[in-house]
């Protein structure tokens, strides 16, 4: 399964047609830190405005779940937009919402600067590009009230297999 996930997330980043350093976002791969506790978490920018990520932590990235059954095949729950610099990034089964903004595109040290809301509580963001996915991890899981919680908590019900959100639209 983590082979099938990973070979997935290398596909992605093949055949995205654009570079994390580029003006474009689509098909780029964004390694984020939050000012507010130094915590880690992956985004991507699929090519066609769908999204995905996961949180990082010892290297892993568990990936962001989200609820198929609403969603026509091919589909994503999230969306991103670009207008110039400009961008945002959402991640609704995760109450997750990144606006902010591309400093220095098209240079290879480019950023991506904004804030994070996430279930009403915001924070200063920076994301650096990533040429790589970091080993993929369990995932996290949606509980009833789309709060954050662990695999081994118990208390979320898994609505998708791991991993997906990571995964190359067809």
């Amino acid at each position: 399964m983590r082979a099938l996930l990973g070979t997935g997330a290398a596909l992605v980043l093949l055949s995205a047609g654009a570079s994390a350093d580029s003006t474009s976002l689509a098909g780029s791969l964004w390694r984020c830190t939050r000012a507010s506790d130094q915590s880690r978490f992956v985004i991507t920018f699929y090519p066609g405005g769908g999204v995905g990520g996961g949180e990082l932590h010892d290297g892993e990235v568990s990936p962001y779940i989200f609820d198929a059954s609403r969603i026509k095949e091919g589909e994503w729950p999230g969306r991103w937009d670009q207008t110039g610099r400009r961008f945002t990034w959402s991640f609704p089964d995760q109450n997750m919402r990144i606006a902010g903004a591309i400093t220095a595109p098209g240079q290879a040290k480019a950023q991506l600067m904004g804030t994070e809301t996430a279930s009403g509580v915001q924070s200063s963001i920076s994301c650096t590009g990533l040429t790589k996915l970091p080993r993929i991890g369990e995932g996290l899981v949606i509980p009833r009230d789309n709060r954050f919680i662990d695999l081994e908590d118990g208390e979320g019900e898994l609505k998708v297999p791991a991993g997906i959100s990571l995964r190359p639209q067809d």
